[in-house]
């Protein structure tokens, strides 16, 4: 099980990177295409459609890190309320329901791209894009935000309490599992 968990968090370190990637590619994009449009009277068509397809991919790819760390939205005015126990059980339900999500996501992204090829659908917009490449990226993150879930469940279930402790349930350090 350890290298599972040392696999999917480096997997998980990869995907924040290329959406660190993507959002840098996105600033880049739109500079540019504000200098074209505005000093240059030159206006680029297809960069919003481009950016659009760059920021899905980043939240995509930065999920399973962001469970990793603890960064999900959580209600904690609750959590907060609850002891060790309580918090505890409220993570690991957490967990559940997010590898829930994601398997849901996963099976019908890959629905969706495969739908989106056999068909050959293109983009409406200027860039005439197959809609299975931007597309892909869903399936792909939601799998690798599943398996983070369950990689982080088995940390907190093996986990004594000491990771909920603190008022809010965070998750094990990396390499929290034997």
């Amino acid at each position: 099980m350890k290298v599972l968990d040392r696999v999917v968090r480096a997997l998980a370190r990869l995907g924040v990177a290329l959406a660190a990637a993507s959002m840098i590619a996105s600033m880049l994009l739109i500079g540019y295409s504000v200098v074209m449009r505005y000093v240059l009277n030159q206006p680029i068509v297809w960069v919003d459609e481009l950016v659009g397809y760059l920021l899905v991919a980043s939240v995509m790819l930065a999920a399973a890190d962001a469970l990793f760390h603890g960064e999900h939205i959580a209600v904690d005015i609750l959590t907060e309320r609850l002891g060790t126990r309580g918090r505890r059980r409220t993570l690991l339900g957490g967990l559940v329901a997010v590898a829930a999500a994601a398997a849901l996501l996963a099976v019908e992204g890959a629905d969706m791209v495969a739908f989106s090829r056999l068909v050959d659908l293109k983009s409406n917009g200027y860039l005439a894009m197959p809609m299975w490449l931007p597309q892909v990226v869903v399936p792909l993150g939601a799998a690798l935000m599943g398996v983070a879930a369950v990689v982080a469940f088995v940390a907190a279930w093996r986990d004594t309490g000491a990771a909920t402790e603190r008022g809010r349930a965070h998750l094990p350090p990396a390499g929290g599992i034997e």
